[in-house]
């Protein structure tokens, strides 16, 4: 090893903590490789494993020999049946380190019985260091035919590789004692063992856990905080793990590739802060730094699990675009309109439930009131001057004729409209927090079709005529008597017309029953065309439309996740 390679401190004493290796086991050679192919997606070969231990780049942790007398070993807990322990507890645990690797072959030699093996254990902590050590070990065949070279780059690299591997042993050390805090499990084989484990978790503490693997307290928040740099860096999903941090183990370790090694990594990290925290509490450290700062980055933001400044599940799912919460609840009333809203929507691309939840009222004679209680924002945090919502926001928005006593006159439904957003106010108030007007208008808000009913509002009488034939037409008994309904139609549409009356009196002013939903289907594909051609001259534009493009907007504004209110929760003194 180079003069300037500082190899990492025995391997040896970490033995002496009780159920080291309870929580993160150790690893053969066979079951690193296994575990880095079919999780990690690295191949691995045992020649390249063999490689690297020979090049001091990836060096197992401990190496069984039976061949040679045994030595005086830290004993494990008489408790712990585990391999390493029984082995370790016959003196037959050796550091590899610093030995000649040649000596102990990876692959077993033509002269070797059927009982032989390795002898080598390997920390699933090491399958962090795995990539650097391939990286590492490629950089060093690219200069291998320049000596020079090869001397200072096979000491920077080992350098660092004792480096990881010192972080290894350590996060081996510390690993039954926060490990299962992290994942959310713990891990023993037996009732009696749980006992004693979950003794030997607490009685040995971080302190002592750290002088076993000469661990310096000072190097505890700088390593966390880099391999949290490097998750943020290198996950393949990392506009994800705002939604990921809420899950488990039982989440977590059902990923794969560079997203399960980010995953890793934070754990890693975790362990190291939580090891910082403990220290803390004892006044052996200072605290961590506070990181809230919505516009300023820092690693400790990428913490593993909730922190005391996490979002909420429902605004984590909302950031992905999987909100259990509808950015729009839109209240209609009648068939012909709920043939027509979700097909323009659908044409817009607000097809999904969770962009616009369709409710039909079936009657302008009601107030959803309700309906407001169920939209009311859900207050989370405080960030800066904003107040986060916890669930996605909700808008409600209320599509009738303008009729009956809710709606009927410009005063009734200022009136009414005043009071739903007032419910709004009031459930947002008994959160403790405060809303502008400005956002409830935007929460909140009515549409009618003007002073004509729905299907006169946005038809013209030649549209209705045509469509109100074809449907006639199709049935048979209305067909046969064509010459008494056809002359008169026209006429009627327009009576009922200036008369702003419903378009059921057409159908009793011609003597027929004509299906609203079969009108409905025949007069969607002009509705659609009117959609298709917005941007002709002399367009119609009815207001039907103007409501479809208005609920785009709003999902557009309301989805993400991103969405607060302008006053924020008074901060308690």
């Amino acid at each position: 090893m180079p003069a300037d390679a500082q190899p990492a401190p025995s391997t040896l004493p970490v033995l002496d903590i009780p159920f080291t290796f309870s929580q993160v086991p150790l690893l053969s050679s066979g079951q690193f490789r296994d575990e880095a192919r079919s999780k990690w997606d690295q191949r691995i070969s045992i020649d390249d494993l063999e490689e690297l231990h020979h090049l001091g780049l990836l060096v197992p942790l401990y190496r069984a020999d039976d061949d040679r007398e045994a030595e005086s070993l830290p004993a494990p807990h008489e408790d712990d049946s585990s391999k390493i322990a029984r082995y370790a507890r016959e003196g037959m645990i050796r550091d590899p380190q610093g030995e000649d690797a040649s000596l102990w072959p990876h692959r077993r030699p033509d002269n070797a019985g059927d009982t032989w093996w390795d002898g080598f254990f390997y920390s699933r902590w090491q399958l962090l260091g795995l990539r650097d050590a391939l990286q590492q070990r490629e950089n060093l065949r690219i200069v291998a035919d320049d000596p020079r070279l090869v001397v200072e780059e096979d000491g920077r690299y080992r350098t660092f590789a004792a480096r990881q591997r010192h972080e290894h042993l350590a996060l081996a050390a510390l690993s039954a004692r926060f490990f299962p805090s992290i994942v959310g499990r713990v891990t023993y084989r037996d009732s009696a063992e749980r006992e004693t484990l979950l003794a030997a978790r607490y009685d040995v503490d971080a302190t002592a856990r750290l002088v076993a693997a000469g661990f310096p307290v000072e190097r505890l928040r700088p390593t966390a905080e880099f391999l949290l740099s490097r998750a943020h860096t290198h996950d393949p999903m990392r506009e994800w793990w705002d939604l990921a941090r809420h899950s488990d183990a039982s989440g977590w370790f059902r990923l794969r590739g560079g997203a399960l090694e980010a995953v890793w990594q934070r754990i890693a990290a975790e362990v190291f802060l939580r090891t910082h925290e403990e220290l803390t509490s004892l006044g052996a450290l200072d605290p961590l730094p506070e990181t809230s700062d919505p516009h300023m980055w820092h690693p400790l933001q990428e913490r593993i699990g909730l922190q005391q400044d996490s979002d909420g599940i429902h605004r984590s799912l909302a950031r992905v675009g999987l909100s259990p919460e509808p950015c729009v609840v839109l209240v209609l009333e009648g068939q012909t309109e709920m043939a027509h809203v979700p097909a323009l929507l659908d044409a817009l691309g607000i097809s999904k439930p969770q962009q616009v939840r369709i409710i039909n009222q079936r009657t302008s004679s009601d107030r959803p009131n309700q309906l407001a209680r169920y939209v009311s924002p859900r207050l989370g945090r405080v960030r800066g001057d904003r107040q986060l919502i916890e669930a996605g926001p909700t808008a409600l928005i209320i599509a009738m004729d303008a009729e009956g006593r809710y709606w009927g006159t410009p005063e009734a439904r200022e009136r009414h409209l005043g009071e739903l957003r007032g419910i709004v106010r009031q459930e947002v108030a008994e959160q403790g927090g405060t809303i502008t007007d400005h956002e409830l208008e935007i929460l909140v808000q009515l549409h009618t079709w003007g002073c004509q009913k729905y299907e006169l509002a946005n038809f013209t009488d030649e549209e209705l005529e045509t469509a109100i034939g074809q449907v006639l037409r199709a049935n048979p008994d209305a067909a046969g008597s064509e010459a008494a309904w056809s002359p008169r139609l026209r006429a009627d549409i327009e009576y009922v017309r200036e008369s702003m009356l419903d378009i059921g009196v057409v159908f009793d002013r011609i003597q027929q029953h004509v299906s609203k939903v079969k009108l409905a289907e025949v007069l969607l594909p002009v509705l659609i065309a009117k959609l298709e051609h917005e941007s002709y001259p002399g367009h119609i534009h009815p207001p039907v439309v103007d409501l479809a493009y208005n609920l785009a907007r709003l999902v557009s504004r309301l989805s993400g996740g991103g969405y607060s209110l302008e006053t924020p929760v008074p901060v308690p003194q």
